[in-house]
């Protein structure tokens, strides 16, 4: 990643979050420590941010809850033509009899434009996927109750008490943080235990994960793999990375990128 792109996501992160360590920005970014506090410097000494004990804060903070993890403005920039093709072939396996759910993601967010013609019973616990599909399909929306946290524009709740345990999905298309042959991870707990309720209200789950997903790691398991029927990436996963995944009896689809996907502006 080059600096002025680093700059750019540091100044958006800190905005969102008010408040961030050298350590989550080392790992939200992929860059390395001595990397991270000069970029620091360099904002600081503009007045763009202050520089902190062990981080950053914006200039004019704003406190809420966050989770841990890319928000979502950030995360949908990343691998654009590889989400939609996953998504392309994602919706490739929707009968018109399913009822679906779908958990926040950018990944999963690229369904939206393959559900337009669609009439399902789909329930989400994204905001935004939620409001474009009021708008753009005639599919029937619920939305499960919580706290909306607006940098992964997901709706959570610490409680059992909501509609996901009213729905019942034939299946349930999931992004993730990485995926391994421990199974399928994620970075908050807020966000395992709502993805743990929704992998229990559907008979099939379906991982969308592009390559570099193969390649992270997290110590917070939300399933083992033998709960995940179909793992769809992009042609760019290594070889070794997908055998380790087959050896456990997962059954994976490559997607590959069209130039239609190529093409199209990286919203």
């Amino acid at each position: 990643m080059l600096e002025r792109e680093r700059h750019r996501m540091i100044l958006r992160l800190v905005t969102e979050r008010s408040i961030i360590s050298v350590g989550d920005l080392v790992a939200l970014l992929g860059a390395s420590e001595a990397s991270i506090r000069r970029d620091i410097n360099a904002l600081a000494e503009r007045g763009e941010i202050n520089r902190v004990r062990g981080g950053a804060e914006a200039v004019r903070p704003r406190y809420e809850a966050h989770l841990v993890g890319m928000p979502f403005a950030l995360s949908r920039q990343i691998a654009v033509p590889e989400k939609r093709a996953i998504a392309r072939a994602a919706c490739e396996l929707i009968e018109p009899t399913d009822s679906i759910i779908i958990s926040g993601g950018t990944t999963t967010h690229r369904l939206i434009e393959y559900l337009a013609d669609r009439e399902l019973d789909i329930l989400t616990n994204s905001f935004a996927i939620a409001a474009e599909l009021i708008t753009k399909s005639r599919n029937r929306i619920t939305l499960p109750g919580g706290t909306i946290f607006r940098e992964q524009g997901l709706i959570l709740s610490p409680y059992a008490d909501n509609t996901i345990k009213n729905f019942r999905a034939t299946k349930l298309f999931t992004g993730c943080y990485g995926i391994s042959r421990f199974g399928i991870m994620q970075t908050d707990p807020l966000i395992v235990h709502s993805d743990i309720e929704l992998i229990d209200r559907s008979e099939s789950v379906i991982v969308l994960a592009d390559s570099r997903k193969l390649r992270q790691r997290s110590p917070m398991i939300v399933a083992q793999l033998n709960r995940v029927s179909t793992l769809i990436t992009d042609s760019g996963a290594r070889a070794e990375d997908l055998e380790a995944l087959r050896s456990e009896g997962l059954k994976i689809i490559l997607a590959q990128v069209t130039e239609r996907e190529e093409d199209q502006p990286q919203s």
